[in-house]
Order: structure tokens, then C-alpha cells, then sequence
């Protein structure tokens, strides 16, 4: 089973933030934020965090957040972020009564096979890079966060990065989420890569449960430079279902 973080009160409602791509601290500025009033779980992924002794796999990883969720006793909501985001697809489609909603930060679910090819030759080609943990200081990490994160990168097998990034989530993948009848909220940035953006507007057009957004100036960053506004997004989206 992989590890999880676990704040705040056991008897609030609970909210799960899968993580992106070997970066379990992208949540870093919600947990301190919705711990106050909620129950919060960050499951480190099979393959990253403190979970790097497995290699990555989406039926792994889809497996046992389902498993910790039913141990919840109600529904949970899910809150996901690039690799994340992409989870809440198989999880809200395979185990619909598990969940009562989703947010879908910058989720890639269009993929074609060249841009699959030419990301996992990036990571390859970049495994030094990836490996010293330098995005830890651009998003704002404190002096220890910074420092778990490098042990992290430093831990992680280019077996699990290669595996996220050629992970097989995809609409053609799950053809039950048209009819998913959960709530859903699906954001990217207007500099997402366009197939980011791409696969938040089909979110919406393939599910009329869905709506989407697309934020101005926002990249690949929203929960930790865009705090705030993604904050307050994710308040109103779960007082919506409550």
C-alpha cells in the first residue's frame, strides 16, 4: 500500500490531492489552507515520494487510492494535478461511488504517440536535472520542503518516470466518463501545452456534469502560483456539492 500524509480532522469531510509527476509538494499551499476545516490526504504515488520503492503503474496507483478511499466510509473528493488530474478519470469512472466530485488541474488526456515519444526522450535525456530537485525553489518551498523534495528526485527510478508520462490514461481509455454523474471541474492554463488544454475542454464537452476553465497567464503552475484563486475555486466547488 502506499504511503499517504493525513491532516486535519478524521471526522470532516475528506479531501484526496493526488500529486503530479515526481512532485509530491506541488499541493504544498492547499494542505496548510483546507486542513483547517477538512480532512486532507496526500497519497504519495506508487513510484514517488516516499512510495519509491514501487514502480509506477496506473492500475496500481488507481487500485490503492480506491482501496484508501472506501476505507474513508463517504465519499471523498477529489482534487488532481497534471499525473493527478489524469488519475481522476479512471477513478471517478471505475469507482463512481467512491467519490461525489472532481477538480482536474491541467489534465493531458488527448495524447498522440509523437508527443508520448518526444516527452519520455525529455525526461531521458534530463535525469541529472530532474534528479537535483532545482524546481523546488521556483515554486516557493521552504528550506525543508526543498531539501525532502531533492531526497525524493533523488529516489525516484526513470522506470516510474517513464511510466507515468506513457501511462495509458486516455478518453478512448475510459469510455464510461460520459456517463459519470459526479460533479466535475476541469482547469489548465492558457500556456498549458495545448493538448492540456485541448483535453480540459473536451472534459466538458464529453460530460454535461463537467464544466471547464481556462486561466489567463496561467502555465503548468497553477496550485503553486496561482494559490489563491485555485483556493477559493476548490471551496466553491465542493460547497456546490455539499
Amino acid at each position: 500500500m502506499m504511503y499517504y500524509e493525513k491532516y486535519g480532522e478524521a471526522e470532516s469531510k475528506t479531501i484526496f490531492f493526488l500529486h503530479g509527476m515526481n512532485f509530491v509538494h506541488c499541493f504544498t499551499k492547499q494542505i496548510p489552507h483546507f486542513s483547517k476545516n477538512y480532512q486532507v490526504i496526500v497519497p504519495h504515488l506508487p513510484g514517488f515520494g516516499r512510495s519509491s520503492d514501487a514502480v509506477f503503474s496506473t492500475e496500481t496507483a488507481v487500485s490503492e487510492i480506491a482501496e484508501l478511499a472506501g476505507s474513508i466510509g463517504r465519499p471523498v473528493t477529489l482534487v488532481g494535478f497534471s499525473l493527478g488530474a489524469q488519475l481522476c478519470l479512471p477513478l471517478i469512472c471505475e469507482h463512481t461511488e467512491l467519490f461525489d466530485g472532481a477538480v482536474m488541474i491541467s489534465p493531458w488526456l488527448i495524447k498522440e504517440v509523437p508527443e508520448i515519444e518526444k516527452l519520455m526522450k525529455q525526461q531521458s535525456d534530463n535525469e541529472k536535472n530532474m534528479r537535483s530537485g532545482a524546481v523546488s525553489i521556483s515554486v516557493g518551498l521552504n528550506r525543508a520542503e526543498r531539501q525532502e523534495h531533492k531526497e525524493y528526485c533523488k529516489n525516484v527510478s526513470m522506470k516510474s518516470i517513464l511510466a507515468a508520462v506513457d501511462n495509458g490514461i486516455t478518453f478512448d481509455a475510459f469510455p464510461k466518463y460520459p456517463e459519470v454523474d459526479k460533479p466535475i471541474l476541469a482547469v489548465c492554463g492558457m500556456k498549458d501545452p495545448v493538448n492540456i488544454r485541448k483535453s480540459t475542454r473536451m472534459l466538458s464537452q464529453k460530460n454535461p456534469h463537467c464544466s471547464y476553465d481556462m486561466w489567463d497567464g496561467a502555465g503548468h503552475n497553477i496550485p503553486y502560483k496561482f494559490a489563491p484563486r485555485l483556493n477559493k475555486t476548490i471551496e466553491e466547488f465542493i460547497a456546490k456539492i455539499n
